[in-house]
């Protein structure tokens, strides 16, 4: 009969306590379904509001913010076995890039005949802000259960 020290433990991928491996995908996934989910409620709103060009709008709109908000947490994912500092001034470079590629991309949109044409530009904007309300709760509902360690657990404490 074997003893209580003989048995074999097997460690699971699940076990708690278990530090999470890659936050920033983790935090993306959670803020992709939220956006999804979030956006597609939009298109139908907007698509029985203002028709075709209120969902193409909607649509427009959540790819918009998934494409934007998305390359931030990439980037972070790309820069996690860097220093804090490198980090920062990566998440920052990617904020400010971000922002000026928007910019551009909103001057050049405000400024199309045919994108006024084929697309509710207030869809458009409406649908945006939801989204990136729904990201921004699936990203933190994500991060509220990540499992990162507050201590190192790889080192033992001599007394």
């Amino acid at each position: 009969m074997p003893s209580k020290d003989d048995t074999v433990q097997v460690s699971s991928p699940k076990e708690a306590g278990q530090a999470t491996k890659h936050p920033a995908l983790a935090m993306l996934r959670g803020a992709v379904v939220a956006a999804v989910v979030v956006g597609v409620n939009a298109a139908a709103v907007s698509a029985v509001a203002a028709g075709v060009e209120g969902l193409w709008g909607a649509l427009l709109g959540l790819l918009m913010v998934m494409i934007f908000s998305g390359a931030g947490l990439f980037a972070l994912h790309l820069a996690r076995h860097t220093s804090p500092t490198v980090q920062l001034g990566v998440a920052m470079a990617s904020y400010t890039g971000r922002i000026a590629i928007f910019g551009g991309l909103l001057a050049l949109a405000l400024n199309s005949d045919s994108l006024a044409r084929n697309v509710n530009l207030t869809a458009l904007g409406v649908s945006a802000m939801v989204v990136v309300m729904g990201w921004l709760a699936g990203e933190i509902w994500a991060w509220s259960r990540l499992r990162i360690p507050i201590y190192d657990l790889d080192h033992e404490v001599n007394p």
